[in-house]
C-alpha cells in the first residue's frame, strides 16, 4: 500500500519549478528552473556568524551584513527566509544541536532573526537540513546524535518543536564510523526524503508523515566509503553520491523510490570531506575531494566521463548556480568563482570574489 504523505504532489510538482527551491538545495536539485538573471544574494555560514553578499551581473560580491551565528554548517532557502543548521555539541545547556530562522529582505538580502530552536536531546552537531516543499516542515541530518530530526514550521516561518525522529544505528571500518552519522538529506520530486549516512555507508529513502519519518527502502554501500553528499539529476531519475573516505563518486538510477547502482568512478585521492554539485542543464557534474575540482560529462544514459578539471581549489562545497554559468567553492579562507563554458561546460581559472576565514557552506538567492 502506498504510504501517504503530508502535501499533496500537484502542489510539490508546482513548486519544483521555483528558483527558491533551487537555493534552498545549495545545487542539489538539479530540476529546478534557473531564476531569471543573474544578480542576487549570497549567504556563507563561516565559524561564527553568517556573511551576507549582495552578487553583481558579473559575480562581483560585495559584503553587506555580518549576523552572529553559531556553527552555521548548512543552510536552506525557502518561502524568503534563511534556515540554518548549528554544528554545534550543546544548547541551552544540554547536549545538543539548534536550527535557526531568518526573514529575507527581498531588496537589499539582509537577514533578520526569527527564532532558534533546539534538536532532540543527544542530536549533536548537525550536518544538513532541507525544507519540505510545503514549507511545513524542517528535516535535519544529526550527525553527532546518528539520527534524523523533523522540525514543525510555522505560517510566519519560526521554528517549531521536534515533531519527529528517526533513529540511526550501524558503523563502519573507518575510524570515523564508530558510529551512524547522518549527513546529508534531498527530497525527490515525488516527496520522498533521501539521504546518506557517512557513518554507516547506507543511502535511504524515507516518507514523511504526520510530522514524523518512516523508512521505505535502505542500501548498503561499500564498507569504509562513507557517503557524505549527494545530487539529484535534473530528470529525477538519477542519483550520484560522493564518498569522503575513498574519494569515489557513485551513481544510482532512481525510479519509485528505488536506487540501484550503476557506476564508480575515482577522481582524487582520498579525504574526509566531499563536494559535489550538478550543472543545472543536467550535463555535468562537479565534484572534489580536496585536491582540485574534477568534471564529469554526465551520458544520456547516466554514465560519468572524466573531463578536464581545475588542479588547485581545495573546495570543501561546491555550488553551480542556477542561470547555470558559474561554479562557486568553499575554499578555506575564500569563495572562489570558475566561470562554466556555456558551450562545452567546461571550467575557467579560480577567481576569488569573497574573504572568508574558515567557511562552512553556502546559499543562494
Amino acid at each position: 500500500m502506498k504510504q501517504p504523505i503530508e502535501w499533496d504532489r500537484r502542489r510539490f510538482l508546482q513548486m519544483a519549478g521555483s528558483a527558491s527551491l533551487w537555493s534552498a538545495a545549495g545545487g542539489r536539485l538539479g530540476w529546478a528552473a534557473p531564476r531569471p538573471g543573474t544578480s542576487g544574494f549570497a549567504y556563507i555560514g563561516a565559524e561564527n556568524a553568517i556573511h551576507v553578499y549582495s552578487i553583481s551581473s558579473e559575480t562581483r560580491f560585495q559584503k553587506r551584513q555580518l549576523v552572529s551565528s553559531a556553527q552555521p554548517v548548512a543552510m536552506a532557502i525557502s518561502n524568503g527566509r534563511l534556515y540554518v543548521a548549528n554544528g554545534v555539541t550543546e544548547y541551552g545547556n544540554l547536549p545538543r544541536g539548534s536550527v535557526e530562522a531568518y526573514a529575507i529582505d527581498v531588496k537589499t538580502g539582509r537577514l533578520a532573526f526569527i527564532n532558534r530552536a533546539a534538536l532532540s536531546l543527544s542530536g549533536t552537531s548537525p550536518r544538513d537540513l532541507v525544507v519540505a516543499p510545503n514549507g511545513r516542515s524542517v528535516v535535519v541530518a544529526v550527525h553527532g546524535g546518528g539520527a534524523y530530526n523533523v522540525l514543525t514550521l510555522e505560517e510566519d516561518g519560526r521554528l517549531g518543536r521536534v515533531s519527529g525522529i528517526l533513529k540511526e544505528i550501524g558503523s563502519g571500518p573507518h575510524p570515523l564510523q564508530a558510529a551512524a552519522h547522518p549527513s546529508a538529506v534531498m527530497f525527490d520530486r515525488e516527496g520522498r526524503v533521501l539521504t546518506a549516512d557517512e557513518g554507516s555507508d547506507r543511502l535511504s529513502v524515507l516518507v514523511l508523515t504526520d510530522g514524523g519519518l518512516s523508512v521505505a527502502g535502505r542500501w548498503d554501500l561499500p564498507a569504509g566509503s562513507g557517503p557524505s553528499n549527494m545530487v539529484l539529476h535534473p530528470d529525477g531519475r538519477r542519483v550520484y553520491v560522493a564518498h569522503a573516505f575513498n574519494g569515489s563518486v557513485s551513481s544510482y538510477s532512481y525510479g519509485a523510490g528505488i536506487l540501484d547502482w550503476k557506476q564508480t568512478v575515482w577522481p582524487g585521492r582520498k579525504s574526509e570531506m566531499a563536494a559535489l554539485t550538478i550543472h543545472p542543464s543536467g550535463e555535468m557534474l562537479y565534484s572534489s575531494n580536496g585536491n582540485g575540482v574534477q568534471a564529469w560529462a554526465i551520458a544520456a544514459n547516466g554514465g560519468l566521463e572524466r573531463l578536464p578539471g581545475i588542479e588547485g581549489v581545495r573546495a570543501s562545497k561546491l555550488h553551480a548556480t542556477a542561470n547555470g554559468d558559474t561554479l562557486l567553492a568553499l575554499e578555506s579562507d575564500a569563495v572562489v568563482s570558475m566561470k562554466i563554458n556555456a558551450a562545452n561546460r567546461m571550467l575557467a581559472g579560480p577567481v576569488k570574489v569573497a574573504s572568508v576565514s574558515n567557511p562552512l557552506s553556502l546559499a543562494i538567492l
